[in-house]
């Protein structure tokens, strides 16, 4: 792919990736564990679990907001420097995942929607794809 539907791709999967840790946040939020006078050690401590989730969450969304962020200065920058106007819809096609659109706005802020799904490509024994995930997977060595 090449840099600018890079750039698009990014956004996007930054875009969907907030939605859904906005959507995990406010749901925690929503089910949290109140505080009501509880003097049981063992209920605080749950408390205080429920609480540090509900921050992680919080902390992770902040870090998609800031990438996000940055990846749409960039996209700005390119629009500028082609000098292409506000409110004008860029198509990109990432092959065997999407088509997308794309455009800012008068305010500068820059809208990506999902036009339409591909076929996945063909199969090519000489290449090799490499699909990254937002998991929190960690590795560990065998003695851990």
């Amino acid at each position: 792919m090449e840099e600018f539907t890079n750039y698009c791709k990014q956004y996007y999967t930054l875009q969907v990736q907030l939605e859904k840790q906005e959507t995990r946040f406010n749901t925690l939020l929503q089910n949290a564990l109140p505080y009501t006078g509880q003097t049981n050690v063992a209920e605080l401590d749950a408390i205080i679990s429920c609480n540090r989730k509900i921050q992680k969450v919080r902390a992770q969304a902040d870090d998609t907001i800031a990438a996000r962020q940055k990846t749409a200065k960039i996209i700005l920058q390119i629009l500028a420097y082609f000098e292409i106007p506000p409110h004008t819809r860029l198509t990109c096609e990432i092959p065997g995942e999407m088509e997308l659109e794309l455009w800012a706005d008068d305010e500068n802020m820059v809208h990506c929607i999902k036009t339409k799904t591909l076929d996945p490509l063909e199969d090519d024994p000489n290449v090799i794809t490499i699909h990254m995930t937002d998991s929190d997977f960690v590795w560990r060595d065998e003695e851990d």
